[in-house]
């Protein structure tokens, strides 16, 4: 009996979302660390203003992260997707104009290290009305919702009424100010399946070494940050410094520890998929509270 000979035509490993954040046509930036306010943007076309994705080296493959730059008075351009998202404002002031399924308008105002989420597949503009740019930092699921539905209509052109999701949002709160927040706070933002924890660290303050599951983005809010990574106790540790602005990932099945070496408070941000209301993750559960899963993920290292 022949062998079949293999479809050498037949594409394979084939990444959606990076083939999609190629077309796009704006800056693609990838480091271990990445400075957002001094990151180039270019005119977007998809939304209307200027601005660049943003690949920080050990991201998990559930979120993607852009950049988005507002001259003053600039709006973006009105747009729905079915992908969450969770902004941090990293310069400037403005307000998030939505327009809900049922037709029902409402606004979110930000301003200076303030995070807010838009109601899922609600039609959204960004306007800034400071007399500065405004730069924001979105962190979003559309790196596993492209990847799962390979279908870029799908996400940005589904007419779909979302009524029910978008009203929970809105009960669940849009928005956080964090520099309202004392101690280590969990973000409950439109009941979304983003999970976002404001991290505060007094002087000379550092977290437990605790081991990440699927990976996680990190951005420092406040002062200055160094994190501490390793696989074990006897592995390599490896050493990243933040200042207010700049992004780092806490790679997945790694400890990671955060230490405050200044004199003033520092904050950070974490943001990964699965949060409280919707944790997906049996970790994300574990993380939560939940004493009826298994996850290694609640692993941590003493004596560091």
């Amino acid at each position: 009996m022949s062998e079949t000979a293999p479809d050498l035509s037949a594409k394979y490993l084939v990444d959606p979302y990076l083939n999609w954040a190629k077309a796009e046509g704006v800056p693609i930036v990838e480091s271990a660390m990445l400075d957002l306010h001094a990151l180039e943007t270019r005119p977007w076309a998809r939304f209307g203003i200027n601005g660049a994705i943003c690949h920080v080296e050990g991201r998990c493959d559930f979120l993607s992260a852009f950049l988005f730059e507002l001259a003053p008075g600039q709006s973006s351009t009105p747009l729905r997707h079915l992908y969450e998202d969770c902004f941090y404002v990293l310069e400037g002031s403005g307000v998030s104009e939505t327009e809900l399924s049922n037709g029902a308008r409402h606004e979110t105002h930000w301003g200076p290290n303030m995070v807010f989420t838009t109601p899922v597949n609600a039609t959204c503009r960004l306007r800034a009305d400071g007399a500065t740019r405004a730069r924001l930092l979105s962190l979003n699921d559309m790196r596993y919702l492209m990847g799962l539905y390979r279908n870029e209509d799908f996400l940005f052109h589904n007419s779909s009424p979302m009524s029910a999701r978008q009203a929970k949002a809105l009960e669940a709160t849009l928005q956080a100010d964090l520099t309202r927040l004392n101690g280590d706070t969990s973000l409950q933002l439109g009941d979304s399946a983003i999970g976002a924890a404001y991290i505060s660290l007094a002087p000379g303050a550092k977290t437990q070494a605790r081991r990440q599951m699927q990976g996680a983005h990190l951005l420092c809010t406040m002062s200055e940050a160094t994190i501490m990574s390793c696989v074990d106790e006897t592995s390599e540790r490896i050493t990243t410094s933040l200042r207010h602005g700049c992004l780092t990932g806490l790679t997945g099945m790694m400890f990671h520890q955060q230490s405050n070496r200044r004199d003033e408070m520092l904050g950070l941000l974490k943001v990964e998929l699965g949060s409280q209301a919707s944790p997906l993750f049996r970790s994300r559960r574990a993380a939560y509270g939940d004493q009826e899963v298994y996850a290694s993920g609640s692993a941590i290292l003493t004596g560091i």
